[in-house]
Formats: structure tokens, C-alpha cells, sequence
């Protein structure tokens, strides 16, 4: 984050005003008459029907709510610490009506406003679709990826406006350009696309991402409004793509009324000297850690405007469960990913998974913790303490043994040996091929292609060994044409536009006559090779058996009920090196029908194999 902010470009009048957005509350969003309420709208039905409503007026201590309308009541009400706010509790029985009905304040018996809260029918259709190891994902930031509606880019209400020459601010991207780009996806090969957060982000700088939410139940005007991007992904769905939609639980942005305003000041943590360090992501796992480690972890702001949560607060708790439920009612995606989930506490976690797992009990629930080893790892998709209820977990020590293992330098059996180390450990998750999902690349690391030092054969052996092993591979967008980015140089130059995205760009994904040969040829290998796992699926479900390296030479087998998948890599730089088909005498049938899924060249039997240096070399095996 620091290195982003770097690149920023601030004049002194705004500067000025940030210093004074960070010193506490800068502007009023509510008048002294105006009254609003969160969540403003409820579903008859749900499991979920105690609905803890916050009501934000001018001093609501001493007041009291009242409601009319068929099957709801209050259950409890009570002012919050902060006086301008009231906690009500509705009661929403299965007969209630559907409709629009008043929480009518009053003080004694005056009148002091009205809030209106809507009460709507289910639909009875939403069946998320499993996530598995056939699947592949396409990550997608919406303000980066393509500009359908020009019209969006600026907003009068919202500070930031668009300045594509800005790695850090607002690029345009937004909904419509996702949709318009539905087809190309497809075509590529992917079936799954995941987007970053779609919230509101009225922040002064760094909005773009939407990661530092100023409102949890408002979607960004920028990106485009509710029904546009509830009716986008409804056309994925239809069209066989599945969406997963990313969640923020441990942060929000400063201009966030909870922060300007909080209904209690324990809701957010105050920032102070401890909060300049670097969260520790295993404190939570750890289950000898010191009561004042936890402590000091939990309060550690991500960056100076981007306040911590205080996730055991009992009001805001509840508050944050509601928003994710009201998120996937509304939106009806196939997951739910839970941002940097090591950093949100697991007392929370469990209730809010547990909370959606009894609402939606085929929603896909991502678990995204950073951790380096498997034992670590394994804590969040199986805590029996905590009672996690995670579908999903990725997998952050395989991305670490694969990040080194294939450049130009390591060319050994040592380089080899992190990545069978690591899937040797899989015996420690539930179901690693259909549950666990690596990262290629992602939003906030260097981009794959960067990774392989811009060498495009370098590129084919990673993105080889990722759509071929096991889980569920996943890659930020324009990944498949070369799309480059170092971390430590800022997460605005690891976002990059799609290139066509936007009108007038001179290189353009959708036209491949503008893209280079070398661009060419890494989208042809990436979608060959995506279009094989979809046409598969039964052997990307499958086994997995490997062998040891050797001579650094590594080779594993997917195994489906009628095919097999055969993979070798040559880590060697400089020597190509031969292989007998008597290796693999246990595992592979000798007769096999032998198809290079690369070019589509047949042999029967396997022979003897020459290896180049660095490469990979995939073969679909079927029984005689």
C-alpha cells in the first residue's frame, strides 16, 4: 500500500482535505431532520428473520420505535452509545406481507420521523451452482478490465473521478464493459469469474478498487447501479459462467459514516502507533498465542484511511452478517469470497459462515488466508473449534513453492521439490482437488508473466503446471496475453487495463490481429489448455499421482475414470533430457492412445520421450 501511495498524484487543496478527512468526521451526511435506517430491506422466508435494524436520526436515545404491517414486530429496541442512533430489532414471521411499511420514531408522544422498510418475496429459483476442480477462474476488477458505459466514469457525488494516466485512480471500468465481455471469456475458456468488491467506495484517493467500502449496501454509481450489475450477473449465470462475488469484513474506507460517525466508538479501532505495523496472519491459528498479541493484531489498520473493524462488537457483528446475506439475496451469485480472511477474527467467521451455510446451504463460501504452510493453511477450512464453514480454501503454500520454481536460475531438483513437498501435504485438507483453489496470480501480487521473467516458455511452464495440477486454478484478467506487474511497485501497476477495454486502445484482446506473436501464442496455449479442462471434467475431478523428482524432472498423472492426463516438466535450463515410457509401468496402460493436448499429434504407446529445456509436455492418455 505504501509503494501505491507513492505514485499518487495529490495537489495541495486536496491533500489538505485528506489531512482533514483523517483527523475524525470532515462533513455531515445526514441533516438534522433526516433520518435513514440499515439495512433499509428484508426477504419473507428467510431463516434469517430477526433483523437488527440501525436507525440514524438527530438524538435517537430516548426515542422509541413502532411498527404496523401484517406479521412483523419488535422484538427489542435500545439506543446505541452515540445518541444519534437507535438498534430495533424486527420480528418477520413466514405470513408476513410483502410491501413497504413505516418504522414510525417518536420521543414521549411526539413524533419524530419515519423510516420506510421494504418487505419482498423471495424468489424461489436461486440454486448455486458447485464449485470443483473442473472449474477454472477468471479474477476481474471491474474499473480495470473494460469501459462499457463512458457515462459512469464521474460522478457528481462521489470525490474521485476518472484519470486513466493515474495507476492509482479511477480507470472507468464498469459493468457494462464486463457484459459486453461475456463471450470472450467464455471463449477463452474460463467458466467461472470472480469479481473484486462491487461496494461503494466514496474514498478521496484509492477508490477504485472499492476494497475500503464507504457504504455495505450501496453498489459504486461507477461501476454501474444495482439492477445493472444484479442483471449482469444473471446473464453469466444463464450463459454457464458462474460469479463469485468478494467480500470486506475487517475494514472500511474513512468516509464510511461508521467511521465518521460510529454508533459506538468500539466499533472501529482507534488507529495508533501500534496500527504502522504489518498484521501477523498467524496470530489467529496460533493456538498459544498471547491475549495481547490477538489484541494488538486485531487493531492494526491496513493503511492510514482504511480503519480497522472491531469484529466482536456484538451490534456490528450482526450488522455485517446482514449485509453479506442482503449481498447474495440481492445479487444471487454462486460464492461468496471473504477478503484477506486471516485478518477477521474466527469468532466472527464462524458465526457468519455458519449463518450462511443454514441460509444457502449450496453457496460456495471462499476462505482467502495468507499462509505459507499447509498445517496453517488447513485452520481455515477445518477449525472444529471455531466451526468454520468454508466450501473452499486457496492455497497459499503451493503459489509460494511454485512462485521460484520455474525461473531461468532454478533449474534443479531443490526447485522441484517445494512444489511435491507441498502437494504431498494435501492428506491434511478435507478434498484438495475440488476444494482448494490456486492462485496463479491475483490482484495484489506480480502478475504471472512478471513472475516468468517476460520469457514466453517460461510463461507456458508455469501456466502449464497451474491448469494441470490439482484444485481450481484461477488468474487475474489479461493474464493470457502477457499482462506484466510487480507487486512492490504498487498494486495500481499490477491492475493494469485490459487492453481493449477502453475505446481507442491501441492493443485489443477481442481483436487479435492487434496483439503481438507472443501474445498470441500465450492466449492459444492458455485457452487450448482451459477449453481441454472443460471438455474433461471427470479427469480434472480426478486423481492425482506424482513422482519424486528426478534429474530435474518432474511428472504427475490426473487420473478420471476413462482418461488420464499425463504431465512432465523439464526444469533444466540447459539440457533437454530423455524419458522411457517404463516409468510410468505401474501407473500407465503401455497401449495407451497418446494425444498431445498442445498440437493434437496421436501415437500409440509412449515410448521413449525427449524433453527440451524448460519445458512442459501434456499428453491425454485413453485405455486401448
Amino acid at each position: 500500500m505504501t509503494s501505491e501511495l507513492g505514485k499518487i498524484k495529490v495537489n495541495s487543496i486536496v491533500f489538505l482535505v485528506l489531512l482533514l478527512a483523517i483527523s475524525g468526521p470532515s462533513w455531515s451526511q445526514f441533516s438534522a431532520n433526516k433520518m435513514a435506517c440499515w439495512p433499509q430491506e428484508w426477504w419473507i422466508g428467510m431463516k434469517y428473520n430477526k433483523v437488527q435494524v440501525l436507525i440514524k436520526g438527530n438524538n435517537l436515545s430516548t426515542a422509541r420505535a413502532a411498527v404496523s404491517h401484517s406479521g412483523v414486530s419488535i422484538n427489542d429496541q435500545y439506543g446505541a452509545k452515540n445518541k444519534d442512533y437507535l438498534f430495533v430489532e424486527l420480528d418477520i414471521t413466514k405470513n408476513a406481507s410483502a410491501g413497504m411499511f413505516a418504522i414510525r420514531i417518536t420521543r414521549g408522544n411526539t413524533p419524530v420521523g419515519t423510516v420506510n422498510f421494504t418487505l419482498r418475496n423471495r424468489t424461489n429459483n436461486y440454486f448455486p451452482s458447485p464449485l470443483t476442480g473442473a472449474d477454472a477462474i477468471y479474477q476481474i476488477v471491474p474499473d480495470r478490465f473494460a469501459n462499457g458505459n463512458p457515462d459512469n466514469d464521474n460522478i457528481i457525488d462521489l470525490f474521485e473521478k476518472a484519470d486513466r494516466s493515474n495507476p492509482s485512480g479511477v480507470h472507468g471500468g464498469d459493468i457494462q464493459g464486463l457484459s459486453n465481455a461475456m463471450n470472450y471469456i467464455k471463449d477463452l475458456g474460463f467458466n467461472t469469474v470472480e469479481f473484486t468488491p462491487l461496494y461503494e467506495s466514496n474514498q478521496l484517493i484509492l477508490s477504485y478498487d472499492k476494497f475500503a467500502p464507504t457504504s455495505h449496501f450501496n453498489v459504486d454509481k461507477r461501476i454501474g447501479s444495482l439492477n445493472d450489475i444484479k442483471n449482469t450477473i444473471q446473464q453469466f449465470r444463464n450463459n454457464q459462467l458462474k460469479v463469485i462475488i468478494t467480500q470486506v469484513f475487517h475494514k472500511a474506507g474513512n468516509q464510511h459514516v461508521i467511521f465518521q460517525s460510529p454508533p459506538d466508538p468500539d466499533w472501529v479501532f482507534k488507529r495508533d502507533l501500534l496500527s504502522l505495523e504489518k498484521p501477523n496472519p498467524l496470530v489467529y491459528v496460533d493456538p498459544y498465542a498471547a491475549q495481547e498479541d490477538i489484541d494488538r493484531h486485531s487493531k492494526i489498520w491496513e493503511s492510514f484511511d482504511r480503519p480497522a473493524l472491531n469484529l466482536q462488537n456484538k451490534e456490528l457483528k450482526k450488522y455485517l452478517v446482514q449485509h453479506v446475506l442482503w449481498w447474495v439475496e440481492t445479487f444471487q451469485p454462486d460464492g461468496v469470497k471473504i477478503d484477506q480472511t486471516h485478518l477477521c477474527h474466527p469468532e466472527f467467521l464462524a458465526q457468519l459462515t455458519q449463518v450462511l451455510r443454514d441460509e444457502y446451504p449450496n453457496l460456495n463460501i471462499l476462505a482467502a488466508p495468507e499462509a505459507k504452510d499447509a498445517g496453517l493453511n488447513a485452520y481455515w477450512q477445518h477449525d472444529h473449534k471455531n466451526k468454520f464453514q468454508f466450501t473452499h480454501l486457496t492455497d497459499g503454500p503451493l503459489k509460494e513453492a511454485v512462485n521460484d520454481a520455474f525461473a531461468a536460475y532454478s533449474d534443479t531438483h531443490e526447485a522441484l521439490f517445494p512444489i511435491y513437498q507441498t502437494l504431498a501435504s494435501d492428506h491434511i485438507y478435507n478434498d484438495a482437488i475440488n476444494q482448494i483453489i490456486l492462485n496463479g496470480d491475483n490482484h495484489h501480487s506480480t502478475r504471472l508473466f512478471t513472475l516468468a521473467e517476460k520469457d514466453l516458455a517460461l510463461f507456458k511452464l508455469y501456466m502449464g503446471f497451474l491448469l494441470t495440477t490439482r484444485g481450481i486454478p484461477s488468474f487475474l484478467y489479461g493474464t493470457e496475453v502477457l499482462l506484466d506487474g510487480y507487486a512492490p511497485e504498487g498494486n495500481g501497476f499490477v491492475r493494469k487495463d485490459f487492453p481493449g477495454g477502453w475505446t481507442g486502445d491501441a492493443i485489443s484482446a477481442f481483436d487479435q490481429s492487434t496483439l503481438s506473436q507472443g501474445q498470441r501464442e500465450a492466449w492459444q496455449f492458455t485457452s487450448t489448455l482451459l477449453n481441454w479442462r472443460q471438455n474433461n471434467p471427470d479427469v480434472m475431478q480426478g486423481g492425482l499421482i506424482q513422482l519424486e523428482p528426478f534429474e530435474d524432472v518432474y511428472a504427475y498423472i490426473r487420473v478420471g475414470p476413462n482418461k488420464q492426463l499425463l504431465v512432465i516438466i523439464n526444469n533444466n535450463s540447459g539440457e533437454p533430457r530423455r524419458l522411457e515410457g517404463s516409468k510410468f509401468q505401474y501407473t500407465i496402460d503401455p497401449k495407451s492412445k497418446v494425444t498431445n493436448v498442445m498440437n493434437g499429434e496421436v501415437s500409440n504407446g509412449l515410448g521413449n520421450l525427449i524433453l527440451s529445456h524448460k519445458s512442459i509436455l501434456i499428453l491425454e492418455l485413453t485405455a486401448p
